[in-house]
This record gives structure tokens, sequence and C-alpha cells, in this order.
């Protein structure tokens, strides 16, 4: 058995357990703590970690194909990790440092990491609003972000901020590491999305919060697959959703009794048109898995080379951020379109009991049009043909603000 396959099996009944009720806690939106606590027991937020740090050393292809499972149970909980397996992977292919020694350690010990870089402001595209700046008591931030995924289960939380004169710090924008219980921190559940409502995206709040210099994160020129990463939690969280749709179609037309005057068969699961239903949901679930693979391999060839040289910065040919970012885009243009249409055809394979409450199938559709929300499917599709007719450089890192 391969490890990835040993994963799998390993974390099938944990994933189980979390998404048992996940049914119920989109009716009530009720936070998953309880859950998060269940994945961090298991070890699953270690899992990419090195096995020396307590981790399982999962690759790419392991961590993905398990986000994709994930979701399939309860997508919220899926991309909700999005950001703590970011920093994880970013740590891991970076220059060692004390900084990403000292991180890498507390996410062995069970931290759980968050973010919060986007804002819902004046701030112009590419600058923030939130401030790092200097007192008579040393380093403090001051701001408001918003979309802070998984935040409000993290321990610790990064920040992107616009650090002032009086700071000393370089630079127009720069990191730092805030633990999410430190005085002046405070987190709001305001998400309103109609869709992913339990991933913890609301309002982090940050006034007078002190900062070490020590927590400042350094944030290199050099291009990286870091954009890729992210964009690729989403596209396996949709993923995941496609392998649940084919689940809920499959059991609903098993199970059911009832049919039509004018169906082609006395029982649903023997009608030839339900099963062409139930087959070409099968087929755009196979498209987004072929798809994600795909863009998962590129990534993994990309990183290769920066763990061979223990987070150096090679030169081998293989280390080629761009052909990460052009991977990750063509599957985004791929995946998206053929989880959403899977998601509305889903409710061909039944009557006006397929739309009942009981069944929450919508949660599939809302959930997923949430996802493909992240940067706009329109923007990458035109940048992958600027990229092929005119040679334009593939964007590698998306950000959002005032025009």
């Amino acid at each position: 058995m391969s490890h990835t396959a040993d994963l799998i099996q390993r974390f099938a009944p944990v994933f189980d357990e979390v998404g048992a009720d996940a049914i119920a806690r989109e009716k009530e939106r009720r936070l998953p703590y309880a859950e998060i606590e269940t994945l961090r027991a298991s070890g699953f937020t270690r899992v990419t970690l090195p096995v020396e740090l307590g981790g399982d050393g999962a690759d790419h292809l392991a961590l993905f194909e398990l986000l994709a499972e994930l979701a399939r149970r309860d997508p919220n909980l899926a991309q909700l990790f999005r950001s703590h397996f970011s920093v994880i992977d970013r740590a891991l292919h970076a220059p060692r440092s004390e900084f990403s020694s000292a991180l890498l350690r507390r996410l062995s010990e069970g931290a759980i990491h968050g973010n919060a870089s986007f804002e819902r402001g004046s701030a112009r595209v590419g600058s923030y609003s939130t401030v790092l700046t200097r007192d008579d008591c040393g380093l403090r931030l001051d701001g408001r972000k918003f979309y802070s995924t998984g935040t409000l289960f993290a321990d610790i939380v990064s920040v992107l901020a616009a650090p002032d004169a009086r700071s000393g710090v370089p630079g127009e924008t720069v990191g730092v590491l805030v633990s999410t219980n430190a005085p002046g921190l405070t987190r709001i559940d305001d998400w309103d999305g109609f869709g992913q409502r339990l991933t913890g995206s609301g309002s982090t709040v940050f006034e007078g919060v002190r900062v070490n210099e020590s927590d400042l994160v350094s944030r290199s020129p050099e291009p990286s697959h870091a954009g890729a990463f992210v964009q690729l939690v989403l596209l396996a969280t949709l993923t995941g959703i496609g392998r649940a749709v084919v689940d809920d179609a499959t059991r609903y037309v098993g199970e059911r009794t009832r049919s039509y005057s004018h169906a082609s068969a006395a029982r649903p699961k023997d009608d030839p048109l339900v099963q062409e239903v139930i087959g070409d949901l099968s087929a755009a679930s196979f498209c987004a898995d072929a798809a994600l693979a795909a863009a998962v391999t590129v990534l993994d060839r990309v990183a290769a080379p920066l763990r061979e040289t223990d987070g150096g910065r090679p030169t081998a040919p293989d280390h080629d951020p761009a052909a990460a970012h052009l991977a990750t885009a063509r599957a985004q243009l791929v995946i998206i379109p053929a989880i959403l249409r899977a998601t509305t055809e889903l409710f061909e394979v039944g009557g006006a009991t397929a739309v009942g409450a009981d069944l929450a199938w919508d949660r599939h559709w809302r959930n997923a049009r949430t996802i493909a929300s992240h940067n706009p499917a329109r923007y990458k599709a035109r940048s992958v043909g600027d990229h092929l007719v005119n040679g334009t450089p593939v964007v590698s890192w998306w950000t959002s603000g005032e025009a």
C-alpha cells in the first residue's frame, strides 16, 4: 500500500466521525470547534510535518487527496485549514532560520495557524490599512481584517500590515505572527456568505496588539509556489464536494421507491435516464479528480528541488513556480464548471423530494459557488490566454482592494 493510500485509510474513520453531523451543523450554523479538536488529536493537523517533528511526512499528493476526502464529508473543515497547511509548506520549503524552526516546533506541538491578510476597506489593491507602528512600549499592530479563514479556530495567525515610518521596519508590507489570545486581538464570527458558513472567515480586529521583533515574518522576493498551493486547497475542497454529490445521488436513487407515470422504468434505480444522470455526475467528479491530481503533480515537481536543498534557492530547471501557477489556473477552469454543473444536475435524479430540507442538497451548490468566487476564474482564464498568446508571465499572487 502506498503512503498516500495508507494515510487515506488511517484518517477515513476520523473524517467519517467529524462529518457525521455536517448537515445538522450546516442548518444550525454551529461552528465545528469539537470537530477541529478531533482532527487535531488524530494528528491530521501535523500530517505534512516531518516524522522527526511528530508528523507523517505527507507530500503534496497525499495532502490534497486527504483534503478532498475531508471536504467530501464537510467542505468547511477542508477550507478552514487552508492557511494552516500553507504556512507549514512555506516553512518547510524556506531557508532554515530561527523563525521557521520556532514556528515548525510550535505547529508540531499541535498549534493551528490561521490567516488575517485581506481587508474590506479603502486600501488600494495590494496595500493594507492595518498598520505596524512603534511607540514607547515597542511595536504595535492596529487594524481590522476580513476573510480571516480559519482564524476563529486558530492558536496563531499571520497578519499582513503596512509598517509606518516610526516602526523602523523596511518595506511597504510586513508579515506579523500573532497569538490569537494576545491582548487587543478580537475574533468576530461575522462571515455572512451564503456558503462555506462555518470556516471561521469573519473579522479579526487588532487594537494595540504588541508585537515582538522576532515575530516579524520575512517576505522573500523570490517567486514561489505558495500562491498555487493556497488555490489548490480550494480546488481540493471543490473536488470533495463533487465526490459528495455522487455519494448523495447514488444513495438517494438506490433507496428511492417513488416513480412517475411517464418514467422509463418502474423503479428509479432501473430507469436508464436516472442512471445517465448518475453517470454524468460521476464523470464530472472524475474530471475534477484528474485536474486536481495533474496540478498537484506539477506543484510537487516544482517544490521538490527546494526540499532537496533543505529550503535553499536552487537553479534546477524543474524549479519553475510559474509552471505550478499555470497548471493550477488551468485546473481551476476545469474543476469549477464541472462541480457547479454537477451540484445543479444532482436534482435531476428525483422530483420534489430532492429539494427537501432534510437532504440539504442545496448546500453543495452554495458551498461550491462560494469557493468558486475566490480569485474569479474569468481573470484566470484571461491570464492563461495572455500568457499563451503574448508570453505575459503568469501572475503568482492574487490580492484585492480598491481600484
